[in-house]
């Protein structure tokens, strides 16, 4: 997708992820106003359940999903417990997809990922619903300027250019000479441990390491889950791609203790 596209060089869809559950209709009023601006495009719900006000889940989780959309998908992300106050609006634009949500750091892997983003402040109330709700602006601001983008309508009729979106550290590893430190970003339904390294940052480090998560000690890493005894922890590789800490038939989370925010060293056998 070029900068230039038209509306008829995109696929028409527009993907909602959001803290909103679906008892409520929330979720129902975005769809609604997409499709009342938009007409006939194609609505996604990636998923609903984060976990409230947690921007952090809402980047990870959303990032394991929006890259598998067709060039010219327009995603939403609504995990915004600043709502009402003064955090931005953002629109982004990258070479193949377009973004809107609050700028507060959810989309912080997709500026890590994408080599090159165009940003604009949400700013202007002509793409904004008449009556904007301090309390909703998923319905009220994110989904209309979603609609309006799939009718065309170029990132900078949206406000002016922005080049310092907030930034989280989730993603941030520790190098050290004898060590490498990252940390558990997320625990899955399974209760797998999913950690922010990488298997290249993995095979890459310490000759001779050693993995430790939770003061236990693990001295190699599997392909899948039967690779163990049922019952069974193990350190695998998962479909991110980044470390991961499994039990064979169980749960890290429930069996181990291992939760969001634990920190995962790989360390010389020596130490």
């Amino acid at each position: 997708m070029s900068q230039n596209s038209t509306a008829a060089d995109r696929p028409g869809i527009v993907t909602l992820t959001t803290d909103f559950g679906v008892q409520d209709g929330y979720v129902g009023a975005m769809k609604g106003v997409v499709l009342e601006i938009a007409g006939s495009v194609t609505v996604v719900d990636i998923t609903h359940e984060i976990p409230p006000q947690d921007v952090e889940a809402g980047a990870y989780i959303f990032h394991t999903a929006y890259p598998h959309f067709p060039d010219g998908t327009i995603h939403v992300v609504v995990v915004d417990p600043g709502v009402g106050r003064k955090r931005r609006g953002l629109v982004v634009e990258t070479a193949r997809y377009r973004f809107v949500g609050p700028d507060n750091g959810v989309f912080t892997p997709v500026f890590q990922a994408e080599a090159d983003c165009r940003m604009v402040s949400l700013e202007n109330p002509e793409w904004m619903r008449k009556d904007v709700s301090a309390t909703f602006h998923g319905r009220d601001v994110f989904a209309p300027a979603a609609g309006y983008l799939c009718q065309g309508v170029e990132i900078e009729a949206f406000g002016p250019f922005v080049t310092d979106p907030v930034m989280l550290d989730v993603w941030a590893v520790r190098e050290e000479a004898d060590r490498l430190t990252g940390r558990i970003v997320h625990v899955d339904r399974f209760g797998n441990g999913i950690s922010n390294l990488s298997e290249e940052q993995v095979e890459a480090a310490v000759e001779g390491r050693v993995v430790e998560i939770g003061g236990q000690i693990f001295h190699r890493i599997h392909r899948t889950y039967g690779d163990v005894v049922q019952g069974e922890p193990l350190l695998l590789y998962g479909s991110q791609g980044t470390l991961e800490i499994s039990v064979n038939g169980g749960s890290a989370a429930e069996e181990m203790g291992v939760q969001r925010g634990d920190e995962v060293r790989l360390i010389g056998k020596d130490r």
